[in-house]
């Protein structure tokens, strides 16, 4: 057992080593390129709500040119709390964006071999963890991209996967259904394409294991005599013995699961779900963002060794490459041959010839999703057209095609030492020879926070993406950036005693001879309310901006806005703090006794 933890622990610590030169780029001194270049700000925003006391965030109050919008409402925001624990030691936000990038492939390094290693030896274990971290798409998705969320699917996938496989391996035990939900709230806090992208094939795996573990059926499908009848009841009847047979004991620690990971995300999913109506989101799946702009070809999957750091376009045009992994889909189906050999000869197959099978089907599958050809799948459902690009699914794809090479040492197994080692070499030296390169920015330079934070780069970084989420009261997005509280005064008013916070403002008013007109700086979206003193106050909503517009009659007043829950942000908070509670009760449940006496 110890020699075994030895072989896990060295294999392991080499899969890390590995791991090193591909995240070299991002700690070296300066910031790099990349399309999403929204990462600092987003902590930045993060940062003001926490300090505010704004928590969960939801309303972000610079971005849309500093009237704010609902971002962590509708847009996942794990990475960014994860990035507040840099902050928390006084490192600079380039360093934090910078850090979560590391963070991500280190930890789905970690992730992705603790799951191999529970499917196969250790190293083959090591093998699929080198293959994912050099596919060429997780190189991609950091320094082309910068989709700082959607890489963090690297860390979620092989954890779904991992505990899944020991639900229904480990007997009589909580723990894989707790740390289950765990990876799953990670997921949909962290990007929920991905979880609707994942969610179909962790479905095939789980079945694919309830199968060949022999434990779908609690003790076999049942024969059903019944008198000579037709073969529609025949059939009924059968179906309805397979059916009473269902392990639903076992089935149900997955629905456990599934409920336990919704309601520890509830406080962003459910707003997710049910406040989408909002705002507008036309532009975000209109025109360019329309998925029948964004197919792949075969070229580009297979063959190409183009890469770019430019955008995807319609057509065959793209600056930015799509490739699943020369090696990848190479190694793929030159080690389904050998499978295919024996099966034909012996007329069988072990485990783990069958899941590598399983792995490069569903590996060509997802890449079959990217392509022009399937199409018609993404018009028979439509919620994956909310995915926007289809290349997305090469996540999916680079995860899959790890596998397959988990099975070259059960090819070489007779073969004499010196074949094996130099075959296993020389696999590693071209897979890393390919694909290293992917692994740094196109431009990089040397930048501080203030001077990203300050002028031009503060303006784009108000601006960009502007009409995500801007909430449907506003005909058009803000133009010019935002006034210091009150946008425009009609009347006699003296403004004093300004505050202003990530949700909140305050000032005091006094209003003169006759009614005034304020247009503060601030969109509707609910609950905003506003104040005087105690007092509510009715205010009117601007068609153009959404701007809100108040009132005033003759007098002192002591105004504040303020955004305040809806029943749906409420509801959600406390499912998430009792979802919190029960998980941590199952926790502890969970601890053996023995460890209880010994703290």
């Amino acid at each position: 057992m110890r020699k075994l933890t030895s072989k896990k622990s060295f294999w392991l610590i080499l899969s890390l080593l590995f791991t090193i030169p591909t995240i070299l780029s991002l700690l070296k001194p300066g910031y790099f390129n990349m399309h999403d270049d929204l990462q600092m700000m987003r902590l930045l925003q993060m940062e003001k709500c926490l300090k505010d006391a704004q928590i969960p965030c939801r309303w972000v109050p610079d971005m849309g040119y500093g009237y704010g919008y609902p971002l962590f409402n509708f847009y996942p925001p794990l990475p960014f709390y994860l990035g507040m624990i840099p902050r928390f030691f006084g490192i600079s936000f380039v360093w934090s964006a910078k850090l979560l990038f590391v963070f991500q492939h280190v930890f789905s390094t970690l992730a992705m071999f603790a799951l191999a290693v529970a499917l196969f030896n250790p190293f083959s274990a090591f093998l699929v963890t080198i293959f994912y971290s050099y596919a060429p798409y997780h190189a991609l998705d950091t320094y082309v991209r910068g989709a700082l969320n959607e890489s963090f699917a690297f860390i979620f996938f092989p954890l779904l996967f991992l505990y899944a496989y020991k639900i229904i391996k480990e007997k009589k035990k909580t723990k894989p259904i707790l740390l289950l939900a765990l990876s799953f709230t990670g997921l949909i806090l962290s990007h929920s394409i991905m979880v609707l992208a994942i969610t179909p094939f962790l479905a095939v795996w789980v079945l694919y294991l309830l199968v060949t573990e022999k434990k779908l059926l609690l003790t076999g499908p049942k024969t059903i005599r019944f008198p000579a009848t037709s073969a529609l009841k025949s059939t009924f009847f059968s179906i309805f013995g397979w059916i009473k047979d269902l392990n639903f004991p076992l089935i149900l620690k997955f629905i456990y699961s599934g409920l336990l990971a919704i309601g520890l995300a509830a406080f962003f999913f459910f707003p997710l779900l049910l406040e989408l109506q909002y705002v507008q989101l036309e532009s975000m799946f209109k025109g360019y963002y329309s998925y029948i702009v964004h197919f792949t070809s075969i070229n580009q999957l297979f063959f190409s060794r183009f890469w770019g750091f430019g955008a995807s376009v319609w057509g065959q045009e793209d600056q930015m490459s799509f490739q699943v992994g020369h090696l990848h889909w190479i190694s793929s189906l030159l080690i389904l041959l050998p499978i295919i050999y024996y099966f034909i000869r012996k007329k069988k197959i072990n485990k783990t010839a069958l899941l590598t099978l399983l792995f490069t089907a569903l590996a060509f599958f997802a890449a079959f999703l990217t392509h022009e050809q399937s199409s018609f799948l993404w018009r028979l459902f439509p919620p994956l057209q909310k995915a926007q690009f289809p290349w997305r699914f090469l996540t999916v794809s680079t995860f899959f095609f790890s596998f397959p090479i988990a099975f070259l040492p059960e090819i070489l197994k007779k073969q004499k030492p010196l074949i094996k080692k130099l075959t296993y070499i020389t696999t590693l030296f071209i897979l890393i020879s390919l694909n290293l390169s992917y692994f740094k920015p196109g431009a990089s330079g040397p930048i501080t926070d203030e001077q990203k934070f300050s002028g031009r780069a503060w303006m784009l970084q108000q601006t960009s993406g502007i009409y995500d989420y801007l909430p449907r009261w506003a005909y058009i997005a803000a133009r010019a950036e935002a006034g210091d509280l009150i946008d425009e005064i009609k009347g006699e008013v003296e403004i004093q005693n300004k505050k202003k916070g990530t949700d909140w403002f305050s000032f005091d008013a006094k209003v003169k001879d006759s009614e005034a007109k304020l247009t503060l700086a601030q969109l509707y979206f609910p609950n905003f309310k506003i104040y005087d003193q105690e007092d509510e106050l009715a205010f009117d909503i601007e068609s153009e901006l959404g701007r809100m517009v108040l009132k005033l009659p003759p007098g002192d007043y002591q105004i504040r806005v303020q955004m305040e829950d809806t029943p749906v942000r409420t509801a959600s908070n406390l499912i998430t703090l009792f979802s919190i509670g029960l998980l941590v009760y199952f926790f502890k449940k969970t601890c053996p006794k023995s460890q209880k006496k010994k703290r």
